[in-house]
């Protein structure tokens, strides 16, 4: 096994050095071809052949070489393509423009084609997925999932989406809860609405005056600082809405977090070592690497586990921890509920 999996990254990394130089000696051969004296002969003929090698052949050789490997879909080698033809224009001279324009043509409609059909994937990724899950944010991360298939992008589009379904559409939804679970809110007794009123006044209103200020100088700095500050009340918007509508259940062997949009976890009971109340005290720099802790409140829970698990942090983050402090209304309640699950765990492991 070890053997097959070493023999497949060094044919791998055999591939990308090919891809290397196969590319390296394209690009400089084409160079030469433009600069002689033949193109001037030839020109329309010698110019659609270096625009092939740039907008063609070199994407695919990217393709074929590299990205098939990683099961990417030829559509992938689309931007690189155009990447092809902007090299093509700019350090390629003597280019016959008809020829140019004829390729410009072709290219432009091609990535609102290939969007037009990921949306399309996507959409019918999540409505597949809303059959058997009725949670839209937890729907939507699936649907990524499966159609993107790098995950750090899927879960940073997962992440700013949430933000404008909490922050703008989600205000008639009512708290998500699974049937036979035990729900406990965390946004009645915390302070996280009085930290988004007060925060959303200060750039408000600095936002205003800063933005007079930089206009003065720079229109466009001005505008890109009012952006900045109206997506950071979305933010804190769409996280005390979350927070509203994303009740921590626990059911079966089941703990589901979903902590505004700062944390999102699904854990079996079985990982659980011991759940306390506390009075939350600073930890030190040392004991926060693999723990987990809410911004903006003070905890009043302390899960600690028996292995490390992954957990979704902002912006699509995954860390591992093997701690978590948390805040919860009814911290006894959800103390009892999650022992009494352990209890039964350990019952049945016998």
């Amino acid at each position: 096994m070890e053997g097959s999996v070493y023999a497949i990254n060094k044919l791998y990394k055999k591939n990308i050095s090919f891809f290397i130089a196969s590319s390296f000696i394209i690009i400089l051969l084409d160079l030469l071809f433009a600069n002689s004296v033949l193109i001037k002969e030839n020109d329309q003929l010698l110019t659609l052949g270096i625009a092939l090698d740039f907008v063609v052949v070199i994407p695919l050789l990217l393709y074929f070489l590299w990205f098939r490997e990683l099961k990417f879909k030829i559509a992938s080698i689309i931007p690189f393509a155009l990447l092809g033809y902007l090299a093509l224009a700019l350090f390629v001279p003597n280019t016959d423009q008809e020829t140019m324009n004829a390729i410009k043509y072709f290219l432009i409609p091609l990535p609102p084609f290939i969007l037009a059909l990921k949306i399309y994937d996507i959409a019918a990724a999540y409505k597949r997925y809303r059959k058997v899950d009725d949670h839209p944010i937890e729907t939507l991360r699936k649907s990524l999932e499966e159609t993107i298939r790098h995950p750090k992008i899927s879960a940073l589009l997962t992440h700013e989406l949430s933000i404008f379904y909490y922050a703008l559409f989600a205000w008639r939804e009512k708290p998500f809860v699974r049937t036979g679970a035990a729900s406990f809110s965390y946004h009645k007794n915390s302070n996280k609405l009085i930290t988004l009123l007060v925060f959303s006044k200060v750039l408000i209103i600095e936002g205003v005056c800063m933005h007079i200020l930089l206009a003065q100088w720079s229109h466009t700095a001005a505008w890109l600082l009012s952006l900045g500050n109206v997506y950071i009340i979305m933010l804190l918007i769409a996280d005390y809405r979350a927070m509203c509508l994303n009740p921590i259940l626990v059911w079966d062997q089941q703990i589901r977090f979903q902590y505004g949009i700062q944390l999102y976890s699904d854990m079996n009971i079985n990982t659980v070592a011991s759940i306390s109340v506390i009075k939350f005290e600073k930890l030190a720099k040392d004991k926060m690497k693999k723990t987990m802790k809410i911004l903006d409140t003070e905890p009043n829970v302390h899960i600690i586990l028996k292995e490390e698990i992954t957990v979704i942090t902002a912006f699509g983050i995954r860390e591992q921890v093997d701690q978590i402090y948390l805040f919860v209304d009814n911290p006894y309640e959800f103390q009892t509920k999650c022992q009494q699950l352990m209890e039964v765990s350990k019952k049945d492991s016998e």
